[in-house]
């Protein structure tokens, strides 16, 4: 008898490469050291703040999509997963965003 629900134990495991886990630390910690030493020298450095938030903004965001890919692994997990996680990032973006136009007006 054969079920609608696919069990764990039924789905089959994708080999896949492992990441080069070292390599997506060292990228963290090099975007981590940037927006560290950034802030610190904020008041020093010659580009409007309002720059330098937004690459905060695009720095984080990277970081925490890196972590999601490969440290949690959703690159090799199904799509239904990414989907998941993508969907309150989606949500989150968009309140940032009418914050910011709020805060801009």
């Amino acid at each position: 008898m054969s079920s609608a629900v696919t069990t764990h134990d039924e789905i089959e495991a994708k080999p896949h490469k492992h990441p080069n886990y070292w390599a997506v630390f060292i990228a963290l910690a090099i975007i981590t050291a940037i927006i560290t030493v950034t802030e610190l020298f904020i008041d020093s450095i010659p580009v409007p703040k309002e720059v330098i938030r937004t690459g905060f903004v695009v720095m984080s965001f990277t970081k925490a999509t890196l972590v999601a890919m490969y440290y949690m692994h959703l690159k090799f997990d199904s799509f239904i997963y990414s989907i998941f996680f993508i969907t309150p990032v989606i949500f989150a973006l968009f309140l940032v965003l009418i914050l910011a136009i709020g805060y801009l007006i």
